[in-house]
């Protein structure tokens, strides 16, 4: 059975239990294998780099006889990445310093969604004027700059 290539966005559980954003698939520069870029969902949310066929491998059953999948990384059904949209609008509205939400918007800007951008502007009071998400995240980015410019100028 040939498994189907993550894509960005999906949420896999691995066979230990957690579970991992994809980023983006690349190319190694030297060999030309193509690679996984995926994101821890848990603690500092690590960014880590595998190659799609060992991704896409199976458990190996006898080393770890206790696995419940059958393969390393398993796709999640959207009930979890609901879950993980509400995760990451729940910890952008955590950060309580502007640069600390720019920061954030910078991290995760591989994950954005009409959803996450539209709870983000409205969290800070911000009109969005554009319909292209790359430009939503620029507005709502320069807006964010814009406040922390103000902020630092004001006596306090």
């Amino acid at each position: 059975m040939v498994r189907q290539k993550p894509k960005a966005g999906e949420v896999y559980r691995h066979f230990k239990g957690q579970e991992y954003l994809v980023l983006h698939l690349a190319q190694h520069t030297e060999t030309g294998e193509e690679m996984v870029v995926y994101e821890a969902l848990y603690g500092d949310h690590g960014i880590f780099v595998r190659p799609l066929a060992m991704f896409l491998s199976r458990v190996d059953h006898n080393k770890y006889p206790d696995a419940k999948q059958r393969y390393r990384f398993e796709l999640q059904e959207s009930a979890d990445a609901e879950d993980t949209m509400q995760k990451l609008i729940f910890d952008f509205l955590d950060q309580e310093k502007n640069e600390e939400k720019m920061e954030f918007l910078q991290a995760h800007r591989n994950h954005l969604s009409d959803r996450f951008l539209s709870v983000v502007a409205e969290s800070l009071d911000f009109v969005e004027n554009e319909t292209d998400i790359d430009q939503r995240y620029l507005s709502i980015m320069n807006y964010l700059n814009t406040l922390i410019k103000y902020e630092s100028g004001r006596l306090r």
